[in-house]
């Protein structure tokens, strides 16, 4: 666990918006329309279970591209034991976690609201490539899938003992790409965006 201070969301979100690229990286696809959330705080109380508790911040990002495709980023930074100070700025917390998930696929079809020509919604197709990278040790790529990323990225059954307050991992499900972009997709299709403000409304069905 790392002591840190807190920066703001906007610095992280800047480096990752070029690497993006239409459908994992199409180079002829040009970027045409590009929206981003909101910061959304949540707070998990993890006590009595463990005595902590876990602040995260996320955000997501829509790209859209001349291809009729798209990029959906979903950032999140999770802290504990956040100090806010009575004077000045100096946040401090115990980071936990960070992790960045980039989706790929196609628009099915966008649409305007007819009661507002600002808002506009885009539908999405399924991604047919998944990217992330987290704090866990490992990064995936369904395009390019290894048997590191099989193993790491599987899904662990783990089971908890009161009286010692350790976890123990009592079963795995291993993945391959088509099967992982099958369990790990994007769950929710539909994307309200804000032309004027370059807004993406946050989704918090898409996982």
């Amino acid at each position: 666990m790392k002591k840190t201070k807190l920066l703001g969301l906007g610095l992280v979100s800047m480096a990752m918006l070029a690497s993006c690229g239409a459908n994992g990286g199409a180079k002829e696809a040009k970027l045409v329309e590009c929206y981003i959330s909101d910061a959304r705080l949540s707070y998990s109380n993890m006590r009595p279970t463990y005595n902590y508790y876990l602040t995260t911040f996320d955000f997501q990002v829509l790209e859209v591209y001349d291809n009729n495709t798209y990029c959906l980023t979903l950032s999140s930074s999770q802290y504990s034991a956040l100090i806010l100070p009575e004077e000045g700025n100096d946040i401090q917390g115990n980071e936990r976690s960070n992790s960045l998930w980039k989706y790929y696929g196609n628009i099915e079809k966008s649409e305007a609201d007819e009661l507002d020509e600002n808002t506009k919604f885009y539908y999405l197709e399924k991604a047919n490539r998944i990217v992330g990278s987290s704090d866990e040790g490992y990064y995936v790529d369904t395009a390019n899938w290894t048997d590191e990323m099989k193993a790491k990225s599987a899904d662990k059954k783990m089971e908890y003992n009161a009286e010692t307050g350790q976890q123990t991992v009592v079963g795995t499900t291993e993945y391959t790409a088509d099967e992982y972009l099958e369990a790990k997709n994007i769950k929710d299709f539909k994307m309200e965006v804000n032309v004027e403000t370059v807004k993406l409304v946050y989704n918090n069905k898409i996982r």
